[in-house]
């Protein structure tokens, strides 16, 4: 029977024991409200823009600067086949990122980002003939944060303007390419623990493990469009490669028995294993996507995204993998009444309105199983600041389901993300 204890932590999830926990999807409450859609979505040329963190080709198209901070609340619900409940709230930080154009064809973004969290506190009990009570528990905390930087440029100024009437030259003309450089830092920590509440002839047992991990990784992006009919409908490809990826290792870890005294304190009474500063590699794995975007008068426009990743070519020194390939499906849209609405009273006219929609394969196993997420989806951006015009408020909820009835455990996320 698995049973939870809470704890704070920046995250709360049993499916953030294995691999590098709970990965981060980095998109801002803007894109997040579309599913977390983007691939193929072009900055926005006017006031307010907004940074698509999904495709640094992206930055081509960015005339102004941008400024992002963002944040989540989590409202986390796990359940068990027996229906036993635990609930978790946190607060989280999202992002904050700088953008800002390079002349006319280019643009540059850094920033702070979370890449992923570790959250958890698992009690397993099992009774066994002839040692009566044992019990499992493993905890799990910490993550990984990442610093930031990009750059993406057009390279429509090497290309005459009477090569934009057929669709080939199109696409070769508006074509923009990017690249993201991160360097990743943080640490990771897994306990196990076991213990044998009605028996005095076993000692219990502590397997402590403690990873600092930092490197460097980097992902590359192409986006293009081309115009369709009277110039007001537009249809954008894009498309994402992230590069495998070893960072650095220095590994903690003590294997010891222990038991109580008279006073209920705990002590050692023999050390199993121990080192220090174990030097290792983390092995992140490569991940490919594309996405596609038809854009209609400003006005309103639909998205669609994929992405693969391999991660059977994950590896963490000392640590078991169970994890596996993933496939995640993403699909949004959004509506905006009049984009060049003017005046107090057409403020209705410029807030945008987003929904989508999503599904992950997951890529930790779980009982042999990779564990699905199902997402929906839904926000708006109000205007804010001078003239409505230079600044907005991105707002978004979500609803995360994962696993099944056919798993042990199974999850309701709500997050609402500004």
């Amino acid at each position: 029977m698995y049973l939870y204890s809470l704890a704070q932590y920046n995250t709360f999830t049993p499916f953030s024991r294995y691999g590098i926990g709970d990965v981060q999807d980095n998109t801002s409450a803007y894109q997040k409200a579309m599913g977390n859609t983007g691939m193929a979505i072009p900055a926005d040329t006017t006031a307010p823009s907004f940074v698509n963190i999904l495709n640094p080709a992206s930055l081509s198209f960015i005339r102004l600067t941008v400024l992002e901070a963002g944040g989540n609340y989590y409202h986390t619900q796990i359940l068990n086949k027996q229906n036993y409940k635990v609930q978790q709230k946190s607060v989280n930080f999202n992002s904050l990122i700088l953008a800002f154009p390079i002349k006319k064809y280019s643009g540059f973004s850094f920033g702070l980002l979370p890449h992923s969290f570790v959250g958890y506190q698992i009690v397993q009990n099992e009774n066994i003939s002839n040692i009566g009570n044992v019990n499992y528990v493993y905890d799990g905390s910490g993550g990984l944060n990442k610093v930031y930087a990009a750059y993406g440029f057009s390279l429509s100024k090497y290309f005459k303007s009477d090569t934009t009437h057929r669709t080939f030259k199109q696409l070769i003309k508006n074509l923009s390419i990017g690249t993201n450089l991160y360097y990743l830092f943080g640490e990771l920590a897994q306990t196990a623990t076991v213990n044998y509440p009605s028996n005095t002839l076993y000692y219990h047992f502590v397997n402590d493990r403690r990873y600092r991990i930092n490197g460097v990784t980097a992902d590359f992006g192409v986006q293009t469009h081309i115009r369709l009919k009277d110039d007001n409908r537009m249809l954008c490809l894009g498309g994402v490669f992230s590069y495998p990826s070893k960072l650095k290792v220095f590994n903690d870890y003590i294997a010891y028995n222990f038991s109580y005294n008279y006073f209920g304190e705990r002590y050692i009474v023999d050390t199993l294993l121990y080192a220090e500063n174990e030097a290792g590699k983390l092995k992140l794995p490569p991940v490919i996507g594309g996405g596609v975007s038809y854009i209609v008068a400003n006005k309103w426009g639909v998205n669609a995204d994929i992405k693969y990743s391999d991660w059977k070519s994950f590896y963490l020194i000392n640590s078991p993998t169970n994890v596996t390939n993933s496939v995640e499906v993403n699909l949004g849209a959004y509506y905006q009444p009049d984009r060049f609405a003017a005046g107090k009273n057409n403020y209705a006219g410029k807030i945008i309105y987003r929904a989508g929609m999503g599904y992950n394969s997951g890529y930790q196993e779980y009982q042999n199983k990779s564990v699905p997420a199902y997402a929906f989806s839904a926000g708006v951006s109000l205007p804010m600041g001078l003239y409505r015009a230079f600044s907005a408020m991105h707002i978004s909820v979500q609803y995360i389901r994962r696993g099944n009835k056919n798993f042990v455990l199974r999850e309701n996320i709500l997050k609402v993300n500004i």
